[in-house]
């Protein structure tokens, strides 16, 4: 786990972009339903779990400013004698202040009175809430619920959204995150060669994903997202998902995968023959997403838009496929190429991160370039996760 002191520095930088008068209000999120009587294994709201070290579900980051000093509290969930016969101990107030250096740590029973004497007794005016965009077109939370009621019992509360800030705190890499990523890079590359030694035609493409998996558990490592291990015809859908298909003699399989360490992820994509030797057909348009790729990270450095670096690797490959005859122009490109060439990565794969940003020292980004030939069967993606350093960029899945 990353150190308390990394935390606590994470929740300095918050409160000092905090207004005067204002509560910033993060709540760790609630398991989501599946079936009968099972949840969905709990994913932590990563802004919540930035700022505080606790992936634990149902607790609530407050933290205010009043006359220029900052107070911040941890609400979490009371000890419940069925929870811990069914699911095992459950941390202490006590304790976890120990664990988080977090001082002051009450049970999330008493959170409403806490807001109602902090809105009306120290004149707070500002309720900063933490709100992806996309979140607001699905179901409401039990948090925005209790946003709700809050915006309904203060009207005089002004609701701003910090979302946009915290992103650009986890847009530049402190060292422990930097570490992180690095490992998780690390075991992204066992278990891709665990895949390697074991690819032949004649098998699914899930059977060889299982060998993925194996090398990340064996790592105690989780993952970034969902495999895609997309044979033959089938990696040309993009995010292709069953990965129950025969690899045939003569395919390609194009991996996207990412092992994830401490909630860092790694993002990676390879495409190899299933039988382990290109025809020439497919290494001609292999190189030409490689030049793509190759093109990108020569520019990528300091001072660099990140988004013209997808820019860079189009034209690189439109020029080659011009050469190649199969386009006349190079804006006929999207014939092939049908996505953005990557994002950045952090506690979420696809990051938080402004695609428009000029990039800066220790931020993490892929690059991911691809064609993709349905006619032909064939789909190509290379993809890498990379550090910016003083002078370029170093690929952390090289």
């Amino acid at each position: 786990m990353l150190t308390k002191r990394f935390h606590q520095s994470r929740r300095d930088a918050y409160a000092a972009l905090l207004p005067e008068g204002a509560l910033g209000l993060l709540f760790s999120g609630d398991e989501v339903f599946k079936v009968a009587d099972e949840f969905y294994p709990f994913e932590v709201n990563r802004d919540f779990c930035y700022l505080t070290g606790y992936d634990k579900p149902r607790a609530v980051y407050a933290a205010y400013k009043k006359n220029g000093k900052v107070r911040d509290l941890l609400f979490i969930e009371p000890i419940d004698a069925h929870a811990v016969l069914y699911n095992g101990p459950m941390a202490t107030a006590e304790s976890l202040s120990k664990t988080l250096g977090i001082s002051d740590i009450r049970y999330t029973d008493t959170l409403e009175d806490f807001l109602s004497r902090l809105f009306f007794g120290q004149n707070i005016t500002t309720l900063m809430v933490d709100e992806l965009p996309y979140q607001l077109s699905l179901p409401e939370t039990p948090a925005q619920a209790m946003i709700q009621k809050l915006m309904h019992t203060y009207p005089f509360l002004q609701v701003q959204n910090s979302n946009f800030l915290l992103g650009e705190l986890r847009s530049h890499k402190e060292p422990e995150e930097i570490d992180a990523h690095r490992k998780a890079c690390h075991v992204t590359e066992q278990g891709v060669k665990a895949m390697l030694q074991h690819l032949r035609p004649g098998m699914t493409e899930g059977q060889i994903e299982a060998y993925f998996d194996f090398a990340l558990k064996t790592a105690g490592a989780g993952h970034a997202f969902d495999t895609i291990a997309a044979s033959g015809k089938n990696a040309c859908t993009l995010h292709y998902s069953e990965n129950n298909a025969m690899m045939q003699d003569g395919d390609l399989i194009l991996y996207d995968l990412g092992a994830s360490w401490n909630l860092y992820c790694a993002d990676v994509s390879r495409t190899y023959p299933v039988n382990g030797k290109f025809t020439k057909r497919q290494r001609v348009l292999y190189e030409v997403v490689l030049k793509g790729l190759n093109a990108a990270l020569d520019a990528a450095k300091p001072g660099q838009p990140k988004h013209l670096l997808q820019e860079l690797s189009k034209q690189v490959m439109a020029d080659e496929l011009i050469k190649l005859g199969m386009i006349q122009k190079p804006e006929e490109i999207a014939r092939y190429y049908k996505h953005g060439s990557g994002h950045f990565i952090g506690l979420f794969t696809h990051d938080v991160g402004d695609d428009q940003a000029i990039l800066e020292k220790d931020m993490v980004f892929t690059l991911e370039p691809g064609l993709y030939f349905a006619e032909e069967g064939i789909g190509i993606r290379i993809e890498d996760t990379l550090l910016v350093n003083e002078n370029g960029c170093e690929v952390l899945s090289a």
